[in-house]
């Protein structure tokens, strides 16, 4: 897809981006120029490392949406591989 970047600097990324990266209005991005590309992915969380039931865990630092069991599901089925295309990796 192209896009195009206006005077100030920004960008619009496309709809059918947007939603497949699942990113909402506001949401916090990473932008880095590496050899030569501009990568833009999601930010991460930040967290602290902090002892519960003595483990070690990392708790988020703000409120952050739980994960809902539809989408792990969503997860697992966009990674999933076709019974037919494991069956021509193995043989």
């Amino acid at each position: 897809m192209i896009t195009t970047m206006d005077a100030a600097g920004r960008i619009v990324l496309p709809k059918a981006v947007r939603e497949r990266a699942q990113l909402t209005p506001g949401a916090p991005l990473e932008v880095q120029f590496v050899d030569g590309r501009i990568h833009i992915e999601p930010a991460c969380a930040a967290v602290t490392i902090e002892k519960s039931a003595g483990l070690w865990v990392a708790a988020p630092s703000e409120p952050v949406p739980t994960l809902t069991q539809a989408a792990v599901n969503a997860a697992v089925e966009e990674l999933r591989v076709p019974r037919s295309d494991a069956a021509r990796r193995r043989g």
